[in-house]
């Protein structure tokens, strides 16, 4: 496991890095400009009432509170942690893959549940367009995927996932090994896969760069990005001076009050399953594109770039470091070996986890903590997270902005 990090910041930068993150690829080389956007400093709390307080500022968080200030409210962000990317924002794999955790098939085309493909797709568009910008802070690209069927079962599967992106008018197609093969310059082991759906609208990113450019753009638009500022409770009040609204009270004793409440915590409060993720170096093209097997709920996600190859999924874990985890690590890395086999002498140059909140059915939604005054919290975010993550994150701080 790697520990070294090396950046050109400052002294003071690189001390305000917690010991934990530093062994996650992803604070490896981080540039200065980076790393200054994820710093947060404690201030001063508002005194007077606030008009959307919006409690984690990971990819979720950071865009509820553009899309509330953009409707015109007064927004102030507040993150438990000194930094950006302490949490599950900024420990993911990097992939932008469209839609949630299941099969598109699992739902009817036109179920609220199956808009979030051709949403996540915008989004992904999006990023890529604000990514191309002069000056951008945003390392993010497009490459397509592969999801790779090694049975005739999960071939059949993978047919009729074509038919239901091509009917919401995504971009899919059926292809061989052969066609696998040529597409990553004979490097991808195909012996053992059968067909491959292939989605030219994936990409992948830099997490630590997206909630940087997130952080600039709040910045730039007059949101306040608070630090060290865990919110201990919150609760409806209604009276005359304020009508109905928010009281939160901070771990330290402060006290703030505001008319809306956007709580965008993640998967990691109620946590009940680890998800492993790790890193070898290896020296493949930018455009190398994703790719996964097709098994549902056990998974693996690859994606190369920045002179690696990232893994994450799996099975899942306990919550928690247990002593079974480098039986995880040890069955990424030997699923990486099996579809690179130019890996088999490598070991992995990073380990790392998250612990979030898991479920076969873990459905991203909106969902209403209180009764009277305006809420909205983000739930169900996990594996897939970071666009539905965004499309989540605008939808509520429209919405709260509205009530």
């Amino acid at each position: 496991m790697q520990s070294d990090i090396q950046h050109p910041a400052s002294s003071s930068l690189r001390r305000s890095i917690p010991a934990q993150p530093l062994h996650i690829p992803w604070w490896n080389g981080l540039d200065l400009a980076i790393l200054g956007e994820l710093a947060l400093s404690p201030s001063s709390l508002p005194t007077t009432t606030v008009d959307v307080v919006v409690v984690g500022a990971g990819v979720a968080g950071l865009s509820a509170a553009l899309s509330a200030r953009a409707a015109g409210a007064e927004v102030l962000v507040l993150e438990k942690a000194a930094l950006l990317g302490y949490g599950a924002s900024g420990r993911n794999a990097g992939i932008l893959s469209a839609g949630i955790n299941m099969g598109i098939t699992d739902f009817p085309a036109e179920s609220p549940q199956a808009a979030f493909w051709p949403e996540t797709t915008q989004a992904l568009r999006s990023l890529l367009k604000e990514a191309e910008q002069p000056n951008s802070l945003l390392s993010a690209q497009l490459t397509g995927a592969f999801s790779l069927a090694q049975s005739a079962h999960a071939a059949r599967q993978l047919a009729r996932e074509v038919k239901a992106r091509q009917a919401l008018g995504l971009r899919a197609e059926l292809l061989t090994p052969e066609q696998v093969k040529e597409a990553t310059h004979g490097r991808l082991n195909v012996q053992t896969v059968v067909k491959a759906l292939w989605l030219p609208d994936e990409g992948r990113v830099h997490p630590l760069s997206l909630l940087a450019h997130l952080a600039r753009k709040a910045r730039a638009c007059g949101i306040q990005l608070v630090g060290q500022s865990e919110v201990a409770t919150y609760q409806e009040c209604t009276n005359a001076a304020h009508g109905s609204h928010w009281k939160l009270t901070l771990a330290d004793g402060s006290v703030l009050r505001a008319r809306g409440l956007i709580k965008a915590t993640g998967p990691v409060v109620q946590a009940n399953a680890r998800i492993y993720a790790l890193a070898f170096v290896i020296d493949l093209p930018a455009s190398f594109p994703l790719f996964w097997d097709a098994a549902p709920y056990l998974y693996a996600d690859y994606r190369a770039g920045d002179g690696r190859l990232v893994v994450s999924g799996g099975r899942y874990g306990k919550a928690g470091i247990t002593k079974h985890d480098q039986r995880y690590y040890r069955h990424l890395a030997a699923g990486a070996r099996q579809w690179l086999p130019e890996l088999v002498e490598q070991e992995p140059a990073f380990t790392w986890a998250v612990d979030l909140q898991v479920a076969p059915n873990l459905i991203p939604a909106l969902d209403t903590p209180g009764t009277t005054a305006p809420g909205i919290s983000i739930e169900g975010l996990g594996a897939l997270g970071v666009l539905p993550g965004i499309v989540l994150g605008q939808r509520a701080g429209a919405s709260i902005s509205q009530k």
